[in-house]
């Protein structure tokens, strides 16, 4: 059951055009990171779901509702951070959580423990916020946006400044949140090496434009395998490879190759005088992807 729709959306400002065409879902239970360069149109994109900056043309759809006719109902079912977490760092983190609560109908003290127990601040929940670590805030902040129990989640870099334990317990919440909870995610981040390890689908942006929208296993399919190749020597080798490919040391190559080819390029470098010692295949990551898939542009 698709959660979110965003179907030919378009931003300008003034003349500008910064967004062209922009169209992705999100199911229930599933989480989509949105990739793209500084400058590439996301946290426009997310601030017109949102409803934070007028809509050009198109349209976003949450749970049924239209972000502009019926916004209400549509935002109703949202919880978002927009770039870092407001928490009063004087108080606690409870107190965080039952001031916010206020700001919402019908939310129980019993809600507001079940939500402390997602977020795994049972232990900390009572000490003031001034004391927590940064991955703490952000447990924090996702805990005061899920708060209302909606069912999409929208998250604009979430791990920015975490350190790695940080961004270890902000991943294992969301998935927590995606499988149990049956939220739809959308996070922004830079950091593709940790959206490789838990978003499902991957939405690549580029100049206002999505170039890619598939899940993360078909994304990483995109082309070529990567292979590692050990050898007795490397000197030379390149005249010998058609396939693009890196030389990372004296003994070991690094070969984009579709996995019906390797055979012959083995045979090729046999037949050179090269002793293959031992060949790995590797599965291409997140960020390997992004950039074959974008002509070599990197994350700035």
């Amino acid at each position: 059951m698709s959660l979110v729709e965003v179907k030919n959306l378009n931003k300008k400002f003034g003349k500008k055009q910064v967004l062209h065409d922009v169209n992705f879902v999100i199911d229930e239970g599933e989480i989509l990171g949105f990739i793209g360069p500084n400058g590439a149109g996301k946290t426009t994109t997310i601030k017109l779901m949102l409803g934070l900056q007028s809509i050009t043309s198109g349209s976003v759809t949450i749970d049924g509702y239209d972000i502009v006719t019926d916004f209400e109902k549509a935002i109703k079912g949202v919880g978002a951070i927009v770039e870092s977490p407001d928490l009063y760092m004087y108080l606690t983190g409870r107190q965080n959580l039952q001031l916010i609560a206020n700001y919402y109908k019908g939310i129980t003290k019993e809600r507001i423990d079940e939500v402390i127990n997602i977020i795994g601040l049972g232990k900390r929940i009572d000490d003031k916020v001034s004391k927590y670590s940064l991955g703490m805030r952000q447990r924090l902040g996702i805990g005061a946006s899920i708060l209302h129990n909606p069912k999409v989640l929208i998250l604009d870099e979430p791990t920015n400044g975490l350190d790695p334990e940080g961004i270890k317990d902000v991943r294992e919440l969301l998935v927590k949140l995606a499988k149990k909870e049956k939220m739809a995610i959308l996070i922004s981040s830079h950091n593709l090496s940790e959206l490789d390890n838990f978003v499902t689908t991957a939405c690549i942006i580029q100049n206002g434009h999505v170039v890619s929208n598939s899940s993360v296993k078909n994304l990483k399919k995109y082309d070529s395998s990567r292979y590692k190749i050990f050898l007795d020597k490397t000197k030379g080798i390149s005249k010998h490879i058609k396939q693009e490919h890196n030389v990372i040391s004296d003994y070991l190559i690094e070969v984009f190759i579709e996995d019906d080819d390797v055979s012959d390029l083995l045979l090729e470098l046999l037949n050179n005088k090269y002793k293959v010692r031992q060949v790995i295949k590797e599965e291409m990551s997140l960020e390997d992807a992004f950039i074959k898939m974008t002509g070599g542009n990197t994350i700035d």
